[in-house]
């Protein structure tokens, strides 16, 4: 089955879901967003059908909101027509609201915990002290130590997410990592990724999640008519990964030659036109012609990017 058929029978993105009744299962503590919650059609919904609410956020001094939810659920697409796993995402609203929902991505039976908590145990790694630096993901971009070798060395005991073959775990997150090029991720910070970890201590690779950052989606529409998207798309830096500055580009392709994992460009260069163009559709209101025309390229250029002088 093609990725464009795979997206066509996933479907539905461009509709809301109403979350306003839903169960709510608990608060999500960390983040810039003090109102993230776990919410399920009801209580006793199984953990699979646990969704995580995110409003939108304001941005530009607060005059307008940032498309993180768009910027979410077109990454959730575009991993799906890769085939990297992550975490799906559609459009939401509660209580009139504008959001997104995210399913969760750690099955039953398995603990998730993010990539900071098993980073110490590789030498050269340094996590900073709770008393010190910014809260929550500000005070993991300056943890010391944060390399692509590191991330490898975390990896190298671990399996692939569940129901994935023909993968490394390491693999796999340079599909992450290529993900992040395409769409222009800058946040891969330590607390953005995660191992899920069952109860007699197999480690997997969970899905790739959070992606609100992507796609330039908090840049107000003023900063989106007088930018070049293709400029814009150049300047994606791998922050907070040392050594510093280093393109989002050049971090994926150092991690496709350390797996051996080519198949991903093979993947990013078949990506359609009108595809990329399909995941950023959205419900009315939401996203206007502008900056879907602006995300668009971004991606397309990135696609270049990675693929020229790249062949697969």
């Amino acid at each position: 089955m093609s990725a464009a058929d795979e997206m066509s029978q996933r479907g539905g993105w461009v509709t809301e879901t109403d979350v306003s009744a839903w169960a709510v299962i608990r608060d999500e503590p960390g983040g810039r967003d003090p109102n993230k919650r776990w919410v399920a059609p009801d209580a006793d919904s199984p953990r699979h059908e646990h969704w995580l609410w995110k409003s939108r956020q304001p941005t530009g001094g607060g005059e307008e909101s940032a498309l993180t939810d768009c910027a979410e659920v077109a990454v959730s697409l575009l991993a799906a027509a890769l085939g990297v796993p992550a975490a799906e995402c559609r459009y939401a609203v509660c209580d009139n609201e504008l959001g997104l929902i995210s399913r969760n991505v750690a099955p039953e039976g398995y603990s998730l915990n993010t990539g900071r908590t098993y980073l110490p145990e590789i030498d050269g790694y340094v996590r900073l002290p709770e008393e010190r630096g910014a809260a929550g993901a500000g005070r993991m971009r300056l943890d010391q130590g944060y390399t692509i070798e590191a991330v490898e060395a975390v990896l190298e005991a671990v399996e692939p997410p569940p129901g994935v073959v023909g993968f490394t775990a390491f693999g796999v997150f340079a599909g992450y990592l290529v993900l992040d090029a395409l769409v222009g991720n800058s946040d891969r910070h330590p607390g953005n990724w995660a191992l899920l970890e069952s109860s007699d201590g197999t480690r997997h690779l969970a899905p790739t999640y959070d992606h609100g950052t992507a796609l330039g989606a908090g840049l107000t529409d003023r900063n989106r008519q007088t930018r070049d998207p293709v400029a814009f798309a150049r300047r994606g830096r791998a922050n907070p990964f040392t050594p510093a500055r280093q393109s989002l580009v050049d971090l994926a392709l150092d991690a496709i030659r350390r797996a051996d994992a080519r198949v991903w460009l093979e993947r990013v260069g078949a990506l359609d036109e009108d595809l990329v163009g399909a995941t950023m559709e959205a419900p009315g209101g939401r996203l206007s012609v502008g900056a879907a025309m602006f995300m668009k390229q971004v991606v397309l250029e990135n696609r270049r990017r990675l693929c020229d002088g790249n062949p697969a």
